[in-house]
């Protein structure tokens, strides 16, 4: 099979362009339904919907202003039930109301689809393309650490996402953030607090584009780290096939019971990276032939069950109700804040971390076997014969490259 991505495949997998890489996967369907719920668009591009999503996004902040949702929102959980009947604009609710039921509706039936052609696509083995380079952009496939992205979306949403190179998805999110930071005046309500004046802080914060910030945050955090997570499986299965394809030869000695003296096996762990490939191209280069180069990869994964169910519930990160809970407590915290003593923000704060912490505990007793077993840091073996005096230097680059161990036999 070609490794050259096309668009004329009839089940791809991926599209990889110097600006994004744009895939499916399976997915929990109701996850995605709740960030739709948490903020309009939030669960297209989770979906990798893009102009859909941002078209949402915008219309979002457009209604939802125009109706005064959040700050009704507001004045209903403090009780003051008058002012939110007072608060919102009717003229626009009904029209929030239409299109907010049905970005969750459209979310909820594009998953189930997507899942399935997941599913095809994953069958057929579909090409996926590692590396792509443009005029303005490059972009590569490569192992990133999915918490990097979490806690640079921590600080500014969307600056995970332009770490994970989904452009789309950060460019639209910065937006969001920027636009929610300058219309919320949250800063000047950041400088009282630590200043020691949260009683004033609440005071300076408009609540209608306060409460966004939840919502944005979270979700930042929440994609960023997914979105890594799911890139990093597609660079190990693309370099699988690739060192499949090119590195079981059908003349390769194994290990013999009966060595000869001549010649040696050198039989070495590493994780998948670019340096594994580097150790190999050197090998060749010092003049060991690829058909003394065998190189086989782990299948960490057990054959997947037909239940789609149980598929939904692996593919959930374990970190995921986490972030909803933190969404969900930072907005609680924050409006609670308003009418509390130590304000808005360190209540946000506080229910941020509540949830987190909350998430955290949950998903150890719902999800313990996962977090809990133990598993093997090796996902490919290399096994390289060469004659006795070549050991020296086979070794060498086997070690400088990242091995995880190297054995030998010799006679």
């Amino acid at each position: 099979m070609k490794r050259t991505f096309s668009n004329d495949l009839r089940r791809p997998k991926a599209h990889f362009s110097p600006y994004i890489i744009n895939y499916i996967q399976e997915r929990n369907p109701w996850t995605v339904v709740w960030w739709s719920a948490a903020f309009p668009g939030a669960g297209h591009m989770i979906l990798c919907k893009f102009f859909t999503g941002a078209l949402l996004m915008l219309w979002e902040f457009f209604i939802n202003v125009k109706a005064h949702i959040n700050e009704a929102i507001f004045y209903s959980m403090i009780g003051e039930f008058e002012l939110a009947k007072t608060a919102i604009d009717t003229r626009w609710f009904l029209l929030y109301s239409a299109v907010y039921i049905f970005t969750m509706w459209d979310c909820y039936s594009h998953t189930i689809d997507l899942n399935k052609y997941s599913q095809l696509a994953d069958r057929l083995e579909s090409p996926i393309m590692p590396f792509n380079i443009g005029p303005l952009e490059l972009h590569y496939l490569d192992y990133r650490r999915p918490w990097n992205g979490a806690i640079w979306s921590l600080f500014n949403p969307g600056l995970g996402s332009l770490y994970a190179n989904r452009l789309p998805t950060g460019f639209f999110v910065l937006i969001c953030f920027i636009t929610t930071v300058y219309n919320s005046d949250v800063l000047p309500a950041i400088h009282l607090t630590f200043e020691g004046k949260s009683h004033l802080a609440g005071r300076v914060i408009n609540p209608q584009w306060f409460l966004n910030f939840p919502s944005i945050l979270l979700f930042s955090v929440s994609d960023s780290y997914r979105d890594i997570v799911y890139s990093n499986k597609l660079f190990k299965i693309e370099q699988s096939r690739y060192l499949n394809d090119n590195f079981q030869p059908q003349m390769f000695n194994m290990p013999p019971k009966a060595k000869r003296r001549d010649s040696m096996h050198f039989i070495s762990t590493f994780n998948h990276s670019a340096y594994l490939e580097l150790a190999l191209n050197d090998l060749e280069q010092k003049s060991i032939h690829k058909e003394n180069i065998f190189v086989t990869t782990f299948d960490k994964c057990a054959p997947k069950s037909p239940d789609n169910d149980k598929i939904h519930k692996k593919n959930a990160s374990k970190f995921e109700l986490s972030f909803v809970l933190g969404a969900i407590f930072m907005l609680l915290g924050g409006i609670y804040g308003f009418i509390w003593a130590w304000g808005p923000i360190i209540w946000s704060l506080i229910g941020l971390i509540f949830g987190g912490i909350l998430g955290v505990i949950i998903s150890l007793i719902i999800y313990k076997r996962d977090w809990f077993q133990k598993k093997d840091s090796a996902e490919v073996i290399i096994i390289v014969e060469c004659e006795k005096n070549q050991a020296e230097f086979v070794e060498q680059i086997l070690w400088e490259h990242g091995a995880l161990g190297v054995s030998k036999t010799s006679s």
